[in-house]
């Protein structure tokens, strides 16, 4: 499923593409994650009532990224699903 900026009103830092994903896949907010590289990511995630990750390809710092709102910020994809376990998930 594709969620395109053109599908919602509002952009991000706003949650409308966040909420507008979660609403076409049929889950709660709570059973959703956000994997994010900018600091809109987190704010948009944390407007939206979505637990959020951050990854560090985007130019944003660990700090930035945990301040805007991410629960954990990983240095890469394989660091990330290497620690699934921390988000309550499994591989």
């Amino acid at each position: 499923m594709v969620v395109e900026r053109g599908d919602v009103p509002r952009a991000k830092p706003e949650p409308d593409l966040f909420i507008a994903c979660q609403q076409r896949l049929g889950f709660a907010p709570s059973e959703c994650y956000v994997i994010g590289d900018a600091v809109w990511d987190q704010l948009a995630a944390r407007r939206a009532g979505i637990l959020s990750v951050g990854l560090l390809s985007g130019g944003y710092g660990e700090s930035e990224l945990l301040s805007a709102g991410a629960f954990r910020v990983y240095t890469d994809p394989a660091e990330l699903l290497r620690s699934l376990d921390e988000l309550g998930l499994q591989p």
